[in-house]
């Protein structure tokens, strides 16, 4: 029977990802001055996106990197090719620990703050099983890695563009 563990990617992400869909603009609207006061060279730029950016487009982006994940997952449970997938799967995990770091900088909550939490600790037994089991080369592991964080870095600045474009695609067809 192939690797099960595979499809904890998508429903961890969906998962976390809900939360940040449901919280981000109330959040963000809440804490842009107090964000402003205390980062405001690192601060502006994330700000106006979030600030600016409707939940539709937040969620299309969401839906976005969900089908890429999707992708990536059934690619590795089909073809038993897993490198891809778990330098994915690292790269999610360290995004978990970044929004702690964000909680712990900030000194509260931030959006997926309490899924973060709640994952990280089945996402690290996750990896650790998953070396354990197919036992990797440990650069095939690292290179991996640095792809999937890659990837992640990179999918992220595009779909955030998306998003930009496919607000003001939502407001010209608004007025229709």
């Amino acid at each position: 029977m192939k690797n099960m563990i595979v499809w904890l990617f998508p429903i961890l992400f969906m998962f976390h990802d809900f939360e940040e869909i449901i919280f981000i603009k109330p959040w963000t609207a809440k804490n842009a001055e107090r964000l402003r006061n205390k980062y405001p060279a690192l601060s502006e730029g994330l700000l106006r996106q979030f600030v600016s950016v409707s939940t539709s487009a937040f969620s299309l982006g969401v839906a976005e990197e969900f089908i890429l994940i999707s992708t990536v997952t059934i690619a590795a449970y089909l073809t038993g090719w897993y490198y891809l997938w778990l330098g994915g799967f690292i790269a999610f995990t360290l995004h978990l620990i970044a929004h702690c770091v964000q909680a712990l900088m900030l000194k509260g909550y931030v959006p997926a703050f309490f899924t973060s939490i709640l994952t990280l600790p089945l996402c690290c037994y996750c990896v650790v099983l998953f070396l354990q089991r197919y036992q990797p080369a440990m650069g095939q592991t690292i290179i991996f890695s640095v792809v999937g964080i890659v990837i992640m870095v990179v999918n992220l600045l595009v779909v955030h563009k998306a998003m930009t474009k496919f607000d003001r695609w939502l407001n010209q067809y608004q007025k229709l």
